[in-house]
């Protein structure tokens, strides 16, 4: 989990919350005031959401609990395709827990072909006759003859700085079942292609089961972006491709990079106490770098900072910077890096390292959101959150946490009341639900006001990734698509660009649109004349198209057919 480290404390990532792709989480366990039956950890030990398994290989998930239930509960984890068990499944069952703890439950697909799109965790009472808990793990496990899963990588997956030339290294276990052996090639990816300048390793022919060690690297350029690898399985002689998917990363190369951020001090401090935040820097810059960390809320240079400049940095070293914030009541989710060259005419590095602190008289200490997003709950679910509300103030105080879209509150929301708060530390549980179907949230807003709600005294915006609504179909398509034409989305989800494939059989026209979860048109492409047999591709860029994190179709029409592809944006 990426984290700025605050002295010998490690503080979690809000923002990965988002896109965790281990999707662990501390558990945070207090005194609630009413009964409830959680899952607030999940580690999917294939390393990453996406992977390949060959027919019949277990899939392993590990979990935290907290049942209150009289009697205790079961927990079921299940895989899920296109809104359904996914046919051929096996799973483990489930004893009857109860208190707190941690477990493990596994499942397999028995039959090549399906891939699994989600896992539902589904709680129970002890003799199954009604359910506690119910949501949904975004997931993409593909179950064909070969599998490729359970990743490791030499960087932090959610943020990592390098220097051109300085490689990186990907481990994955194999299960190779295809005829003559197969070839594995993981490639880095930018905005929807290779990333330029980049080299790696090539593959030997692996046949049966085990473990490997490639690498890659990014040879030229500026602050490149490595958003996403792209994994392939090919033949012996790389004549045919025999599976490919993509792993999101949020790895940069450059002349310059920034390591090893450790923040002093405690995560809470009184407004206009300095705080500093140490780190390692490399540069191959002959002139040298100058390096300006700054505090980040929201997306946003933190309001009422103030921060140390900067000299110049030549070769490698440490170094610290000191800030502060003025402003009464901020978070500070990121520290932003910003190296440019000695008279700053020219970025050369930008990356924001994800933390948590507060300044000012109120801070919320160790949150945890049950279940972990993302994740996908019916209707009325609850998302609960704990934490401790830390108030220096001289006075109570109430505290709201209500769900947001976009910044504005979601329709349709219901939200638990708040107590008083007095001064000191006080253990809090908190929920909030959504009553409408096709609802996403984006962001937690935890409202902390006087007494009286007359005086709002601090907004603390924490991001999550939260969708109520039926289950999303990945791909679907009318029965004589696959005749015409064969279509692919890449990466997704996609970060800031995406491209989508285009292969007819035959030389047709095909319209494209791309629509909401609502079904509203956000963008359309004019008629598409397809080439028989030639690849036509179509960008899906996120700034150009205003589009907000979410989930997104993409609709091909042709004269006789119909594709509808799920796009995710993260």
């Amino acid at each position: 989990m990426p984290v700025i480290r605050f002295g010998d404390r490690f503080i979690p990532n809000s923002l990965f919350m988002k896109t965790n792709l281990t999707l662990f989480f501390l558990l945070f366990v207090t005194s609630l005031t009413f009964a409830q039956n959680d899952i607030c950890g999940i580690d999917l030990r294939s390393g990453t959401r996406t992977g390949a398994y060959a027919a019949g290989e277990k899939v392993y998930v590990d979990f935290d609990y907290t049942i209150d239930e009289p009697g205790g509960a079961r927990i079921f984890v299940r895989p899920f395709t296109d809104g359904a068990l996914t046919p051929g499944y096996s799973a483990s069952g489930s004893p009857v827990y109860t208190g707190t703890g941690n477990s493990e439950a596994n499942f397999t697909i028995n039959t090549a072909g399906p891939t699994v799109e989600e896992l539902r965790f589904l709680v129970t009472n002890a003799d199954q006759s009604e359910t506690l808990r119910e949501f949904y793990v975004p997931v993409h496990y593909e179950f064909y003859e070969n599998g490729v899963h359970d990743f490791a990588f030499s960087a932090d997956q959610a943020v990592a700085s390098f220097l051109l030339g300085e490689p990186v290294e990907v481990s994955f276990d194999y299960d190779i079942r295809h005829t003559g052996g197969a070839r594995i090639f993981i490639r880095p990816f930018t905005d929807g292609a290779l990333t330029p300048g980049y080299g790696a390793s090539g593959s030997a022919l692996f046949t049966g089961t085990g473990s490997q060690t490639v690498n890659f690297r990014i040879n030229s350029g500026v602050n490149v972006r490595v958003d996403s690898l792209r994994v392939r399985i090919l033949n012996d002689d790389q004549s045919t491709l025999l599976q490919e998917f993509f792993i999101p990363v949020n790895w940069y190369w450059s002349t310059v990079k920034v390591t090893d951020v450790t923040m002093l001090g405690s995560p809470f401090a009184p407004n206009g106490e300095n705080r500093t935040v140490e780190f390692d820097y490399a540069t191959s810059e002959a002139a040298g770098v100058r390096i300006f960390p700054r505090p980040v809320t929201n997306g946003g240079l933190t309001p009422g900072y103030g921060a140390c400049g900067s000299g110049v940095y030549m070769g490698t070293g440490d170094s610290d910077c000191g800030f502060t914030i003025s402003a009464n009541n901020q978070r500070v989710d990121h520290i932003r890096f910003l190296a440019v060259n000695p008279d700053q005419s020219e970025t050369l590095l930008e990356i924001f390292y994800p933390t948590d602190l507060y300044f000012g008289e109120l801070q919320l200490k160790d949150l945890v959101m049950c279940p972990p997003s993302p994740a996908r709950l019916p209707h009325d679910e609850k998302v609960n959150a704990y934490y401790t509300l830390n108030n220096q103030t001289a006075s109570s105080v109430r505290v709201f946490m209500r769900p947001l879209k976009e910044g504005e509150l979601v329709d349709n929301y219901a939200g638990s009341p708040s107590g008083v708060y007095r001064r000191g530390e006080t253990p809090v549980d908190d929920f909030f639900t959504v009553t409408a179907r096709d609802r996403h949230i984006d962001q937690a807003r935890f409202r902390i006001t006087n007494v009286d709600q007359s005086l709002t005294l601090a907004n603390f915006i924490h991001d999550v990734d939260y969708t109520y609504g039926a289950p999303m179909t990945v791909s679907s398509a009318s029965p004589l698509a696959q005749e015409r034409v064969t279509w692919k989305v890449f990466p997704n989800p996609m970060t800031d660009r995406g491209q989508l494939s285009i292969t007819p059989a035959n030389s047709h026209t095909v319209d494209v649109r791309l629509v909401d979860l609502l079904g509203r048109q956000l963008m359309s492409w004019p008629a598409q004349q397809l080439s028989a047999g030639v690849e036509t591709r179509l960008n899906l860029d996120r700034s150009a198209m205003n589009l907000p994190t979410g989930t997104y179709f993409l609709h091909l029409r042709g004269e006789d057919y119909v594709v509808t592809e799920t796009v995710v944006v993260q």
